[in-house]
């Protein structure tokens, strides 16, 4: 029998992971990308898409780890592009991807073929090719299409000049020197280019229309995604009593309500209910009156923009869209644009009447990183492609849907632009139930106690979790040190304990 074939679109950090995973199970596979070099997003171009020159990772690395080969010791904690970059090269050595990657390949088209094979167009160093494969894997990303609102009432009625953050890569004295500049937008993007952009303009305004959480990214000198141990779950993952605690005696003393204390930005949900912005240094700039916050924008004429809530009308030279990215995939057949919604995904990978096809890198948490989520999607899906393991029936598939959809929109109320919002945790979880490669902590209870506690009270959540079991191989224990190495110091942790077993 002839082997199938799987191909992997797109060559950043899902990309890999979905092209190793596929290898590991012994698939003929090979992967797609469209530039001459690895990286995805992280790969720095002077042309529009990727990071723009100051851009640093804000999960800390401790979510960014592969499970089984973690980044250098001497990486920071909050690594920046070309040090992503590195490590995603030195990734591909070590599992030796490179024979399996095809740059300079973009993909045009998508098709159905016959058996439910996928017929696939590219442009390869600038000739046409049709392939078929057995199935699909797309790891483009979240970031590809803009979601430019210049055409979109109120901001169709702005004369001055306009910009999205796709296409932003450092200052530019032309648009920003000494411009009185708009940023639309409460994600991390947008606080850091305010921060940015704050030295070069005459004045910064932020409008974030229905506030946002942030956080901080340091405790101490550490970073705070580490605080909150696996324990932290026990009373919940959403409106549990630590969150409570930790809310009233930390967050709002220190920091005021939703993480600022900034009216302007309060959020409309609570802790957990929303995504968490973890580039807070805009405060600081907010303070300095360099930037000022605002809630959204009620009318635009010409280049007089009016606040919710004011009557007065702000002058604003440019406007810069920090407003994310739309989920599309020009190259599918049209025929699939409602099937391959994010919506009709079962477990955010599976589109329910096309099994052969899987969408990895597709789920955004609260807080956490999406590649550590993106490693357990892609070890999911090969494991079905593979035969290892099978999905529910469409109907089956559906009846999730119904359900997972009715909770999402229970859980995140304000959060309909972010389908894809999910708890690093608990979506973790899910995935790893599937996988049968979460801890054995009931048996680890048992025989190994201080094993035990030290994962569920004392360390962080990282990738290495996944691969411990019940830690006796040498594998388990090479990865149950690793992940005690993410282990914050002791005077740096909110709930800490002291117990001594053997």
């Amino acid at each position: 029998m002839e082997k199938k074939k799987f191909a992997v679109i797109g060559g950043g950090w899902s990309g890999l992971y979905a092209l190793k995973y596929l290898l590991e199970e012994k698939l003929d596979a090979r992967l797609y990308e469209r530039e001459s070099n690895l990286g995805g997003v992280w790969l720095y171009k002077e042309a529009q898409g990727g990071v723009y020159q100051s851009t640093h990772v804000t999960s800390s690395k401790t979510y960014l780890h592969a499970s089984d080969f973690p980044l250098p010791d001497e990486t920071p904690h909050f690594p920046k592009h070309d040090q992503v970059l590195a490590y995603l090269n030195s990734y591909a050595n070590h599992f030796n991807l490179w024979s399996h990657i095809h740059f300079e390949c973009d993909i045009r088209k998508i098709e159905k073929g016959r058996d439910n094979q996928w017929k696939v167009t590219l442009r390869c160093n600038g000739k046409e090719i049709k392939e078929v494969f057995d199935g699909l894997v797309i790891a483009t990303g979240q970031h590809q299409i803009a979601n430019d609102l210049r055409h979109v009432e109120p901001f169709d009625q702005f004369t001055g000049t306009t910009s999205h953050s796709i296409s932003y890569k450092k200052p530019d004295d032309r648009i920003h020197r000494d411009k009185t500049i708009l940023i639309v937008g409460g994600g991390e993007t947008a606080s850091d280019l305010a921060v940015e952009l704050s030295t070069f303009a005459r004045r910064i305004y932020m409008s974030i229309r229905g506030g946002q959480w942030f956080q901080e990214r340091l405790f101490g000198d550490q970073p705070a995604d580490l605080l909150f141990p696996k324990s932290f779950g026990f009373f919940g993952l959403y409106d549990n009593v630590w969150a409570k605690i930790g809310w009233t005696l930390f967050i709002r003393p220190f920091w005021g309500e939703g993480g600022t204390g900034i009216s302007e930005w309060k959020p409309r949900c609570q802790l957990f209910h929303g995504f968490l912005n973890k580039s807070r240094d805009v405060v600081h700039k907010v303070a300095s009156g360099t930037v000022i916050p605002k809630r959204k924008i009620n009318n635009i004429k010409e280049q007089l923009v009016i606040f919710d809530d004011e009557k007065k009308a702000v002058h604003i030279d440019h406007i810069l869209f920090c407003t994310g990215y739309r989920w599309s995939h020009s190259f599918l057949d049209d025929n699939f644009e409602k099937e391959t919604n994010v919506e009709f995904l079962y477990q955010l990978i599976f589109p329910v009447n096309l099994p052969n096809l899987a969408f990895v890198g597709s789920a955004r948490p609260i807080f956490g990183s999406i590649p550590s989520l993106a490693e357990l999607q892609a070890r999911r899906i090969a494991q079905v492609f593979s035969g290892r393991d099978f999905l529910p029936s469409a109907t089956n598939m559906s009846i999730w849907l119904k359900k997972y959809w009715k909770r999402h929109a229970q859980l995140y109320p304000f959060e309909a632009r972010l389908p894809q919002l999910v708890n690093q945790f608990e979506y973790a979880d899910l995935l790893a139930n599937e996988l049968k490669i979460k801890p054995r902590l009931w048996k680890l209870f048992f025989s190994q106690p201080r094993k035990w506690y030290t994962i569920y009270f004392e360390s962080p959540w990282s990738p290495f979790l996944f691969r411990m079991n019940a830690i006796e191989t040498e594998e388990e224990k090479l990865a149950y040190l690793r992940h005690v190495n993410c282990i914050p110091r002791r005077d740096q942790v909110f709930f800490s304990f002291t117990l001594e077993i053997q």
